[in-house]
């Protein structure tokens, strides 16, 4: 059996079409996508954002240890860098979106794509349920997608953009009324989503919580108030959940030892790991491992 040291990462040029190759950008029908590209049917990361919505058919869809239902009416979330992986009747069937910040930042470069609540996994679910009447509101947009990345007109990576944005406002305004959303008071939910993203850059490094209070420039009582009340942990257990969902995706999806991975995740006392990591899940890497 073949070794795999690290998780496979996907990038868009593996989805092939050499006219995808600069553009960032790739539109599918579902069931199309599922008969050309094989190889996704196992756990996987990608380096790009990703929209799925569900028309029909059903199954699991598994994003970091937690698994979702797949059924009509559902869109899935992903973040570059999440591990996910999907059983799925034969009739499933939809649309899939993949495109990158480059992408998006051509058109909007003040823009984050992790400014749409959606594509904060620290604060939103990655999965939305929409009715009958928003799914009629949305498809017109996705029928214009399709119609303009089929086409070779002037100014097609611009349309599309704006398409884009079309479809992810939308999708905000759908969130904004649903499950998809969390009540934060004033500033928070920015001040949460870019401490999402230092966490993501830096939970590796094992840097205090003033590390990230200073660079947020809160105080550490301050940012812990608003991770407790807002998210029910503080700031530390922010950090040692990133920390150990990164662990899990290695023991699971990689055939590198408990020591290996320790080191990865920036721990040089291969022992103190083991605790940490005993401490949180009550199993010890290879227990988890063999459990899985």
């Amino acid at each position: 059996m073949t070794q795999r040291k690290y998780l496979p990462i996907y990038q868009i040029q593996d989805y092939n079409a050499q006219d995808q190759k600069e553009h960032y950008f790739y539109y599918s029908s579902f069931s199309a996508h599922l008969q050309e590209h094989l190889f996704i049917r196992r756990p996987h990361k990608h380096n790009f954002y990703i929209i799925l919505f569900i028309t029909q058919g059903s199954g699991k869809h598994t994003i970091d240890f937690t698994e979702y239902e797949v059924k009509p009416y559902t869109v899935f979330f992903l973040v570059p860098g999440q591990v996910h992986s999907w059983q799925l009747s034969d009739n499933v069937d939809g649309f899939i979106i993949f495109f990158t910040q480059e992408f998006y930042a051509k058109a909007y470069p003040d823009r984050k794509l992790y400014s749409f609540p959606f594509f904060n996994t620290m604060l939103h679910r990655p999965i939305l349920s929409i009715s009958p009447e928003e799914n009629a509101l949305l498809m017109p947009v996705l029928q214009n997608i399709a119609q303009e990345h089929n086409t070779s007109r002037f100014m097609k990576e611009v349309m599309l953009s704006r398409l884009l944005d079309v479809l992810l406002i939308e999708l905000t305004r759908i969130c904004r009324h649903t499950e998809c959303s969390t009540a934060f008071k004033g500033n928070e939910h920015t001040l949460l989503q870019n401490l999402e993203r230092l966490i993501d850059l830096h939970h590796k490094e094992h840097l205090p919580v003033r590390f990230y209070a200073d660079c947020l420039h809160v105080t550490t009582k301050h940012l812990n108030e608003i991770c407790k009340r807002s998210l029910g942990k503080t700031t530390i257990e922010l950090i040692q959940f990133r920390t150990l969902l990164e662990a899990k995706r290695l023991l699971v999806h990689s055939d590198l030892t408990s020591s290996r991975i320790a080191a990865e995740l920036g721990y040089t006392d291969n022992a103190y790991f083991f605790r940490f990591f005993k401490k949180h899940t009550g199993l010890t890497p290879e227990q988890f491992r063999a459990d899985k």
